[in-house]
């Protein structure tokens, strides 16, 4: 996407490396100390939701990955923002994510709870009815995606 002008965050990869004590020199430091103290697989605190939106929607055109986490954040976000769901089918999705697990320190379990995957479905109602929100397959590859993308958000 940083080809097509996107700067793009991601909130877990943030994460991440804030829990490892890798801090970007790009990225402020209130927001890497904030991620270090967030748990995997849970909605961010407002107070660190807040900081994310901060850094992220300064860039005129910007991804943000992995948000809202949930439906108290999608207020935190200007009112132009355009929502993109990237669904991708259950069976292609644990593939990924079993491949993802097996080449990466990123590991998956199968059946593991998690709030943020039990919070999606009112997630997505919410944005729908609240903001533009756009649906984008991602049932190939992640170029065809990217393209889907575009198109769908001009």
């Amino acid at each position: 996407m940083i080809a097509h002008g996107f700067q793009h965050a991601s909130v877990g990869m943030l994460r991440r490396l804030a829990q490892a004590g890798q801090f970007p020199s790009d990225v402020p430091a209130a927001l890497m100390m904030a991620m270090r103290r967030e748990r995997a697989g849970t909605a961010l605190s407002t107070s660190t939701a807040r900081k994310l939106v901060e850094y992220a929607t300064k860039p005129p055109k910007a991804i943000l990955d992995g948000f809202p986490s949930c439906v108290e954040h999608i207020d935190l976000l200007p009112a132009d923002t355009i929502f993109c769901v990237i669904w991708t089918p259950a069976q292609l999705r644990q593939q990924r994510l079993e491949r993802r697990s097996e080449t990466t320190k990123r590991v998956w379990t199968p059946g593991l709870h998690s709030e943020r995957e039990a919070a999606l479905p009112g997630l997505i109602s919410a944005l729908r009815r609240s903001r533009r929100c756009v649906f984008v397959a991602n049932d190939t590859t992640r170029e065809a995606a990217i393209g889907r993308m575009l198109a769908k958000i001009g």
